[in-house]
């Protein structure tokens, strides 16, 4: 029976992804997922606990696909450079999980609105530890807040995310090595956080 459960859910994401909470339709899950909606809501007993499970199991297999234990902590430069090449990875193997998260992020249904907004706060406060690690092994000027230069690389990856996204949905069968321009344009970016953008003179 747990089967079927993880059917539905991956049935879901998908639907949810595509359709979006409100045009969502359980009758196309039961359907897609050939089982009865009545099993539907006997596990989730809601459509807004059902897109709830969704989101949950999207970031527990991107979380999976993509470990923040095992970023390199050593290095500026290659852990920020890992952590993207690890969310381009998934977003382009998992299009529909990547997509659910995204929206769930940043447009969350109104019911859900402040549960989900405590979730992802919970969920970045995690990956700040890590951002941590790596920030205090280089020295910032003294004149430069953490918090602002959290701000500044979360913006770097959001932005190599969104650029991303809107690639692979254009070329759907993009390889790997297809998409280092996007990791190398990233870099480029980094780099000049690091350095600056100033010629001193």
């Amino acid at each position: 029976m747990e089967d079927k459960r993880d059917k539905i859910l991956k049935v879901a994401v998908e639907e949810f992804a595509d359709h979006g909470y409100k045009a969502a339709s359980t009758n196309r899950i039961s359907e897609v997922a050939g089982v009865s909606k009545g099993l539907i809501f006997h596990y989730f007993g809601s459509k807004e606990k059902l897109y709830t499970a969704a989101v949950t199991y999207s970031v527990d297999l991107a979380m999976q696909e993509v470990p923040i234990g095992e970023i390199p902590t050593e290095n500026f430069m290659e852990g920020a450079i890992w952590s993207t090449k690890q969310k381009l990875h998934f977003s382009k193997n998992y299009p529909a999980a990547f997509k659910l998260i995204m929206q769930s992020y940043a447009n969350p249904p109104a019911a859900l609105a402040e549960r989900l907004h405590a979730y992802y706060t919970e969920m970045l406060q995690m990956q700040d530890v890590y951002m941590n690690q790596i920030f205090e092994r280089v020295t910032l000027r003294a004149d430069v807040v953490l918090e602002d230069a959290h701000d500044v690389i979360r913006a770097l990856f959001d932005y190599t995310i969104k650029i991303a996204t809107d690639y692979i949905r254009e070329n759907p069968n993009a390889t790997m090595q297809e998409m280092q321009p996007l990791v190398d344009k990233f870099m480029h970016m980094m780099a000049i956080v690091e350095r600056g953008m100033i010629q001193k003179t």
